[in-house]
């Protein structure tokens, strides 16, 4: 298999000025946060959550099932995709921006709400997964709708350096999230804590979604979606399943391509974010040790996207994955083997081990998103490719429970994991293409009114 080189938008097409550049960031950064805060409370309050919202009869079945309604809102995310994503090519960038935040955050504030199993019975799971299948419908079209919003305003020279503010927002969240699970766990009794305490980091989300709102009120439509769009407003608009199969057909390759490198990258996140959690609070860590670890390691991924953001503009997005997929695959293993030891200094050596990496591999794998596809179809072609590797990352905390229950192992899942890597790394190293600098990419005339 081959793929194409994808140009780069023309430098033709104006960009804005550094106080309107902050604003851009600012705003495509906060519905992403609101999105990955959802995600982050849900894996510090997971052992909560199996117990409040499942029979407790069985412990590892309850947490099982904890993680199964988690992954639920993965499999709808290519549904939100489909939905908002082609609506956010046809009609702007920003609309979606509006919906995905707005849907997020309500969907989240409800999971506060949901009373216990012991209360209303199998009422509880069920309405947890309805939550779980809102938020991954406004998930599916969030990364990709902000990646293209910040990718399109910015100069052709610092756009990995903007879009990684997107990973920057990622794990500003998970640090948040971890911070409040840690402060409940230190302030409120356990009992508290199981009864009503893990409610208060999804009730928090409605205030950080007014925020976001209130903050993108002013967005401007990027300029070459501008352009795009003046080109073709006379074009009639297809309907949205044939619009989403035609940027199939014809963007099928690239797709291909960010599955082979995206699929491990949402796997590493979820294994820094979730897994690695779950993993210590399993093999001897208290609470609150655990959780220190993991708040820690996000302050680490964000020093090290702020340091590193801009490398891939400068030296390319190709060096970077490599070195990044190179490091986690080496250092993997012996993170799990740090993090079975219960020791709290060995536990934060593990988390940095692959979290330092990981840091360095998330803006290029950010940027692809986008940049692997033309304007016309960029937030569609963007978010199918992104939403098929969540499904898989989604699921990874509960294969890292099956996998371990069922070999016996501990090394079981970061073996699996280190393969992943394996894998990506090979795709990068024979099939990724740098894209071509200051070409056209948007395929304006002819082709936008396909």
């Amino acid at each position: 298999m081959s793929v194409q080189k994808v140009d780069r938008p023309p430098t033709a097409v104006a960009v804005a000025d550094e106080p309107s550049l902050r604003r851009t960031v600012v705003a495509a950064s906060v519905g992403n946060f609101v999105e990955w805060y959802e995600f982050a409370v849900y894996g510090v309050v997971a052992a909560y959550i199996s117990k409040a919202m499942f029979p407790t009869d069985d412990p590892t079945a309850a947490m099982l099932n904890t993680w199964a309604a988690y992954g639920v809102s993965f499999l709808v995310r290519p549904v939100g995709g489909v939905i908002l994503a082609r609506l956010g090519d046809r009609y702007g960038r920003r609309h979606i921006l509006y919906v995905t935040i707005t849907l997020m955050s309500v969907a989240t504030f409800c999971v506060a709400l949901i009373p216990s199993y012991a209360t209303i019975g199998i009422a509880a799971p069920l309405l947890l997964i309805s939550a779980r299948i809102a938020q991954g419908i406004a998930a599916g079209g969030e990364l990709a709708g902000a990646a293209a919003f910040l990718y399109e305003h910015a100069p052709a020279d610092r756009r990995a350096r903007m879009v990684s503010f997107l990973g920057v927002s990622t794990f500003c969240s998970i640090v948040l999230g971890s911070l409040l699970g840690t402060l409940l766990t230190v302030v409120l009794p356990a009992a508290e804590m199981q009864s009503w305490g893990w409610r208060v980091v999804f009730a928090t989300a409605l205030p950080l979604g007014f925020i976001g709102l209130y903050i993108r009120r002013s967005l401007q439509e990027t300029p070459e979606f501008q352009q795009l769009h003046e080109q073709r407003d006379t074009t009639p608009v297809a309907p949205v399943p044939e619009s989403f199969w035609r940027a199939m057909r014809e963007n099928g390759r690239a797709i291909l391509l960010y599955l082979g490198f995206g699929t491990f990258y949402s796997i590493a996140v979820y294994v820094s974010v979730a897994a690695y959690l779950a993993f210590m609070l399993a093999n001897g860590f208290s609470e609150k040790e655990a959780l220190t670890i993991n708040t820690v390691a996000g302050l680490a991924i964000i020093a090290g996207i702020l340091l590193t953001g801009g490398l891939a503009d400068r030296v390319g997005r190709k060096p970077i994955l490599v070195a990044g997929a190179g490091a986690m695959a080496v250092g993997v293993v012996p993170t799990f083997l740090l993090g079975s030891t219960g020791t709290f200094a060995l536990g934060l050596l593990g988390a940095l081990i692959f979290a330092l990496p990981l840091s360095v591999f998330i803006t290029p794998a950010v940027i692809n998103v986008v940049e692997l596809f033309p304007a016309k179809v960029r937030v569609t072609a963007g978010a199918a490719a992104y939403n098929l590797t969540v499904i898989i990352g989604g699921f990874m905390p509960f294969v890292a429970v099956w996998l371990t229950d069922a070999t016996g192992s501990h090394l079981a899942f970061p073996a699996f994991v280190a393969t992943t890597a394996v894998v990506a790394l090979a795709v990068v190293l024979v099939w990724y293409r740098e894209p071509a600098a200051d070409q056209a990419s948007t395929q304006l005339g002819n082709e936008s009114r396909r």
